[in-house]
């Protein structure tokens, strides 16, 4: 379903209880905003979804979705995509993006050192991070101002104020 008309803004990661909840990581700033948008899609539905906020866990949010009444029904849905129309969000400033535009960018230090792919971003309480995976490695680099330079869309990749040892030790 990915292209240009939609944007990726969850993805469904397990399934909680008997009555068919879902356990949903949201890439929204603020994780409950994911409701406030109208028009919700899976990937690999033809259809718009009804998703329903039941409460909020550390990590993820317990939803529901309209016709989803059984944990088998929800096992389905474990690692599919949730996307929002782009029509449907606000314009982005100049030093704004949307996370899951980055998602397998490279991204490099001032001096062109990859650091590898994005492949997703968390907050764990301490600013917003990239998870970055090089070869058989994964780790999370700092996405505040005082680290980002540069977004490339034309060249996918990021660049970062940060040394190539942030990394090795």
């Amino acid at each position: 379903m990915y292209n240009k008309k939609f944007l990726e803004i969850g993805l469904f990661v397990g399934v909680h209880g008997i009555k068919g909840e879902l356990k949903l990581k949201s890439y929204t700033q603020v994780p409950e905003n994911i409701f406030l948008y109208e028009k919700l899609f899976i990937e690999s539905f033809d259809h718009q979804i009804d998703l329903k906020f039941i409460r909020k866990t550390k990590q993820n949010i317990i939803c529901k979705i309209e016709n989803i009444k059984t944990r088998n029904d929800a096992e389905k849905l474990k690692g599919l995509k949730l996307f929002v129309t782009r029509d449907s969000l606000p314009k982005l400033k100049d030093d704004e993006f949307y996370q899951s535009d980055l998602l397998g960018f490279q991204i490099y230090n001032l001096k062109r050192e990859s650091f590898g792919l994005i492949v997703s971003f968390n907050d764990f309480g301490g600013g917003l991070l990239a998870e970055v995976k090089n070869f058989d490695k994964t780790f999370y680099l700092p996405m505040g101002n005082k680290f980002l330079e540069k977004i490339n869309f034309e060249k996918k990749e990021v660049i970062l104020n940060l040394d190539i040892n942030f990394i090795k030790g």
